[in-house]
């Protein structure tokens, strides 16, 4: 019977034979990504679970860096501190007023014994909702202080609207963070990375941070619709073949 429906539609079964393939082929490849995001939050677990690393040690690289925790002993710049805007609050909502958007903080650490800066990403605060170029009251800790928190590139990016060189040297509201600009604006190296500080000061910040998502779970999903396309489609040649035949 398999036969007699291959051989009397070779058009239906070259067409299934290809969205089989096509649709096997790209399951396995979204299975592939997903153990890729699954070893990768296997590798930034064991980092952010490993001894920290100390900032004013040497000088790191972002690769040596990556996603481990860091304790940096330095002093704050705080007439240099930037607010990021439109920045989700970590846990999705502030549990006290329910506002969800507000800025991050970012602050420059001049390391002590170094002529070198680390921005921290200080963490969340609401943004005010009648005057959004008002900024909150910020209690900064004034000389030599310890940082900790964990190593990230950036501190997550939105999309840029307008020109972000513009002015950006003065504005203390910006869209994102351009380690290299700054660089240029405060006339001393930075670290390549910010860290995304997880202390426990009384500054009123947010700290909540969310576990690092790593869309594992997305790939899994589009893997199943890949393989069930594949087998809908031979259902569709088998069952088609037989009613046709039947009739």
């Amino acid at each position: 019977m398999f036969r007699q429906l291959v051989l009397s539609r070779p058009i239906a079964t070259i067409a299934t034979v290809i969205v089989c393939a096509i649709g096997i082929a790209l399951g396995f490849w979204q299975v592939g990504r997903m153990e890729q995001k699954l070893a990768l939050a296997a590798e930034v677990a064991k980092k952010e679970s490993s001894a920290p690393l100390y900032a004013n040690a040497k000088s790191w690289t972002l690769e040596e860096a990556l996603h481990h925790r860091m304790i940096a002993k330095g002093t704050y710049l705080a007439d240099k501190t930037i607010w990021l805007e439109n920045r989700p609050h970590p846990m999705g909502r502030d549990p006290q007023t329910g506002i969800t958007v507000g800025f991050y903080v970012m602050t420059p650490l001049l390391l002590e014994h170094s002529k070198k800066v680390l921005w921290v990403n200080r963490g969340w605060v609401p943004r005010d909702g009648m005057d959004r170029e008002k900024l909150p009251e910020l209690m900064t800790s004034q000389g030599l202080i310890e940082v900790e928190g964990v190593v990230f590139e950036h501190p997550a990016r939105v999309m840029s609207v307008g020109n972000q060189e513009l002015d950006a040297e003065k504005r203390k509201i910006q869209q994102n963070l351009d380690l290299k600009l700054q660089e240029s604006y405060l006339g001393v190296e930075h670290l390549p990375f910010i860290l995304r500080e997880v202390s426990a000061s009384k500054d009123g910040l947010s700290r909540d941070w969310a576990p690092l998502a790593t869309g594992a779970e997305k790939h899994q999903g589009y893997a199943f619709q890949w393989f069930a396309l594949a087998t809908l489609a031979v259902i569709f040649w088998f069952l088609s073949g037989v009613l046709r035949k039947k009739l």
